[in-house]
């Protein structure tokens, strides 16, 4: 890794696993025998040969759950809607090592910690409904405590982990209108959803708006979604049976390299850590930057597994994978990709950097043709707007789909009620502002003792953020 984000921490890498459209390490090799390349997506006739992805596109933390009703038998415990858990509070794993738990194939230690703590969050939701609803069956209360805890998982993606992602008071205001409305919070929680989207936010609208077009996560959102550039090197392992210094940083043990945190090595390495070490550790580590020659080159020669641990006989280049893909589902090249979204295309190499270095090795590769520019390598070399861990062509399909798979789903419109819900598990979602809340709930000593900043997904000892007498919307873009 050459460069970090001293914003950012490695949970923030880690969380985009916790949404179903982001390109997990390999779905599978290029090979037509594992990638499935014999196939097209049903009822297309002349759509490329490509691979058919196996997981969920709603967000309904099908990460943790499972996409299909085989792997949620082997999750539940079929007793007050509880998901299995170890007595030491970590994911239990089968014979072959696996992690039981939704989403584990090509998985590593970041994903199953975070699968652990929405486990905790699933079982505690469960407790509670079981407490205020005891006439709730198993299936009734594990049903209300999955929306439940989906829904948590939408509101810290919407209104905390992009918020970071985006550091600006625009994309504050922005985000949290999307959920709460312009009349805020406040007034939400007191008299509930008022007016249309934008004085009560998209969440609790009367009805779905796909604006026609059946939902789906887009091929463009999954390619401006390639962000392993954010993962660092090594895992900086902290001793959290130190003493915290004031700004609560804790001790370096040593470093592990991020190669031995994947697949069956990285469950028992996590083991071995501990959940909330594991967590400690990714909160005070500063993850990397989304520029050239920052991919890490540890991706460049993976091994896959399959579901059952075992390895496949094919190594992957994930840098080469990623630009692959693009081009074999025709995801537009970056210049055309702009115009599409109505941004300006270059022109020449200087219009999208102004690192020399890079300038030359884009002359190199594409000679003068602009128009030949992978989307990929455009986004990383382009300029950031400041405050931006994303570039702008990036952000322009990240603003569509954040409002669009809330405004799309019914379960964040039309069904985000107390019949679906229940009120007691509208009332924990309402109450539910950040990670940093959910971590609070199962592992209050680590943030208590080593969380300084005001969101989880900031560098933990960097310090929080500064108050503003200014109200958020009458504040002036910088």
């Amino acid at each position: 890794m050459l460069d970090a984000n001293l914003r950012l921490n490695l949970a923030s890498f880690v969380t985009t696993w916790m949404e179903p459209e982001c390109d997990k390490f390999i779905m599978a090799a290029i090979n037509k025998n594992h990638f499935d390349m014999d196939k097209r997506v049903k009822g297309a006739k002349t759509a490329p040969l490509t691979g058919l992805e196996e997981n969920l596109v709603r967000w309904d933390a099908s990460v943790i759950y499972g996409s299909n009703g085989e792997v949620l038998k082997r999750l539940r415990t079929f007793k007050d809607g509880k998901i299995k858990i170890s007595e030491e509070g970590e994911l239990l794993h089968n014979e072959n090592g696996i992690a039981v738990s939704g989403d584990v194939r090509n998985s590593w230690a970041g994903v199953s910690t975070l699968q652990t703590l929405f486990v905790h969050e699933h079982n505690s939701v469960c407790d509670a409904l079981k407490k205020n609803y005891p006439e709730l069956d198993d299936k009734e209360i594990y049903r209300h405590a999955r929306l439940v805890t989906s829904a948590v998982i939408a509101k810290i993606h919407t209104i905390d982990w992009t918020v970071e992602l985006l550091k600006t008071d625009t994309l504050l205001a922005g985000m949290r209108v999307n959920w709460y409305g312009l009349l805020g919070k406040k007034f939400k929680d007191t008299f509930g959803h008022v007016g249309g989207a934008i004085l009560g936010g998209l969440v609790g609208l009367k009805r779905p708006n796909n604006h026609g077009v059946p939902y789906s996560l887009t091929e463009e959102f999954v390619s401006v979604y390639r962000m392993h550039s954010l993962l660092p090197d090594n895992l900086q392992l902290r001793d959290i049976s130190a003493t915290p210094d004031p700004n609560k940083s804790p001790p370096l043990i040593k470093e592990i390299p991020m190669k031995n945190l994947i697949g069956l090595e990285g469950e028992k390495t996590l083991t071995k850590i501990g959940v909330a070490s594991q967590i400690v550790s990714m909160g005070h580590q500063a993850c990397g930057t989304l520029e050239l020659w920052n991919y890490p080159m540890w991706l460049r020669d993976l091994i896959p597994q399959n579901l059952d641990g075992s390895e496949r006989p094919d190594h992957v280049d994930l840098p080469v994978l990623e630009i692959y893909r693009d081009r074999e589902r025709n995801v537009a090249r970056y210049n055309q990709f702009r115009r599409a979204l109505l941004l300006i295309p270059i022109s020449k190499w200087e219009d999208l950097t102004d690192d020399k270095e890079a300038i030359e090795v884009l002359e190199d590769v594409y000679g003068d043709d602009v128009e030949e520019l992978d989307l990929l390598v455009g986004l990383m070399a382009e300029k950031k707007i400041k405050g931006f861990a994303i570039s702008e062509t990036a952000f322009i399909i990240f603003l569509l789909m954040a409002t669009r798979r809330l405004e799309a789903d019914r379960f964040f419109t039309s069904n985000f009620n107390e019949e679906t819900y229940t009120k007691k598990g509208l009332e924990w979602v309402n109450s539910t502002e950040s990670l940093k809340d959910v971590i609070d709930r199962h592992y209050p000593e680590i943030t208590l003792k080593w969380l300084n900043s005001s969101s989880a997904f900031s560098v933990w000892d960097s310090p929080p953020n500064t108050s503003n007498s200014i109200p958020l919307y009458l504040r002036v873009p910088h």
